[in-house]
């Protein structure tokens, strides 16, 4: 087995988790940081990581003083 994913990679597969059963859709808001970060029981600078990394693959995308939103897919 490998190692253990790190806590905002857990972070992370939960919101893509989130994405996949359909419970966020295209368009849709994420849970600001401290919103997330309080649910999930993880620092808001994890949080800002798992954002990070979900925008760097695409999945998320953030829009100034908005927030973070689910990337609608390329037809």
């Amino acid at each position: 087995m490998g190692p253990e994913p790190r806590l905002y990679e857990q972070v992370a597969a939960h919101v893509t988790g989130l994405i996949e059963r359909g419970a966020l859709a295209p368009g849709d808001r994420l849970p600001s940081v401290r919103r997330l970060s309080r649910q999930q029981g993880v620092s808001v600078a994890t949080v800002i990581q798992a954002y990070l990394h979900l925008e760097g693959s695409g999945t998320i995308e953030a829009r100034p003083q908005s927030g973070h939103y689910v990337r609608r897919r390329a037809a």
